[in-house]
């Protein structure tokens, strides 16, 4: 078992800087050992990058193991606005080069990296477009407001517009309207209402819905859109994802116990793999390391990273201890990125393990 650190208790100093600038700070070995509670584990870190803003940071999603693209509060607009800018973060040199401002919640990343989705005012209309990120060109896609926006190939992407859940092409600009409430609610002969989450998994949408049994996973078939079935219903469900075998990760409460779950599709049944108030987890891309925040009574939380094994946690530990407001995390490749926030401050943080 490799020896490693679980907790930062030598970091006592933040950066407080102005207007929109960050520092990095790359944390030496030396400092590791001096100051840190040790511990055996599977994982070893080979590295940790901690950068402070004086920014708050709403949403972001990686480039590459130097480059994130984040979006925060567009200060030259009115707060009560709700408007937004999106720039990219470079870690090895501090430098935050905007993209664009006065834009809509959300954002999406293409599978090749190559271009950005979003939604901007104009006018006061809303239209999404696509940012492409090597040739620096802005293309109008589509009109109206557009949310809960994901790619589902570098061509396509599913979201919600005027009511629909939708399927756009960002080359030719054309809309389909995949299903809204009222055929939801036909299907199911109970009120149903979407939701922006969403997740698309061999040419299947999974879409979480309400109606009156409370939250629900569905999953409907993107070239037959009548095709909608219940894949799993619970109390509580904050967060999922498909894996390659069509099993379910589930953040939420089922049957009276809160924490995370993995649902057997083919057996419809849930089983508990970490009890407790989980606010987000990720997990990378082969499915064999997951990570996830787990907050304590006394309102900070600790980062976990544990292997995800024949429907098990192993090697679960605290890698990272006593952090307030984790809003996401990502990985990319051999990198863990997590991302802190509070009222005009935030922390990216990145964990690259050996």
């Amino acid at each position: 078992m490799l020896l490693f650190i679980l907790g930062f208790y030598g970091m006592s100093s933040l950066y407080m800087l102005s207007n929109f600038k960050s520092k990095t700070v790359i944390l030496p070995n030396d400092q590791f050992n001096s100051n840190l509670t040790k511990m055996n584990t599977a994982f070893e870190i080979g590295a940790v990058t901690r950068l402070t803003n004086d920014y708050s940071i709403f949403d972001f999603q990686v480039i590459d193991h130097n480059s994130v693209i984040l979006q925060s509060m567009d200060r030259s607009l009115n707060r009560s606005l709700g408007r937004f800018k999106i720039s990219v973060l470079h870690l090895d040199n501090n430098k935050l080069v905007d993209i664009d401002e006065n834009v809509l919640y959300g954002f999406a990343l293409s599978p090749n990296g190559k271009n950005l989705i979003y939604v901007k005012n104009q006018n006061m209309d809303s239209f999404s477009y696509v940012y492409n990120l090597q040739s620096n060109k802005l293309k109008k896609v589509s009109y109206g407001d557009s949310y809960g926006i994901n790619f589902i190939s570098n061509e396509n992407f599913i979201g919600f517009s005027n009511g629909y859940l939708t399927l756009t092409n960002v080359v030719t600009g054309k809309i389909r309207q995949l299903i809204n409430d009222t055929q939801l609610t036909e299907i199911f002969q109970s009120p149903t209402q979407l939701t922006n989450t969403l997740y698309f998994s061999k040419n299947k949408v999974y879409f979480l819905a309400f109606n009156n049994s409370g939250p629900g996973i569905f999953e409907m078939d993107i070239k037959n859109t009548n095709k909608v079935v219940k894949v799993a219903q619970g109390e509580e469900i904050n967060k999922f994802v498909i894996l390659k075998n069509g099993d379910l990760l589930v953040q939420g409460k089922f049957e009276k116990k809160e924490g995370l779950f993995l649902y057997n599709k083919a057996t419809h049944k849930f089983k508990l793999l970490q009890e407790g108030v989980i606010t987000d987890f990720a997990l990378n891309s082969d499915e064999s390391r997951i990570a996830y925040f787990v907050v304590k009574d006394n309102g900070v939380g600790d980062l976990h990273t544990a292997y995800l094994d024949n429907g098990s946690l192993s090697s679960d530990t605290a890698i990272y201890r006593n952090i307030n407001s984790v809003r996401t995390m990502k990985w990319a490749q051999d990198d863990l990125f997590i991302c802190t926030n509070q009222l005009n401050k935030s922390e990216v943080y990145r964990f690259t393990f050996k």
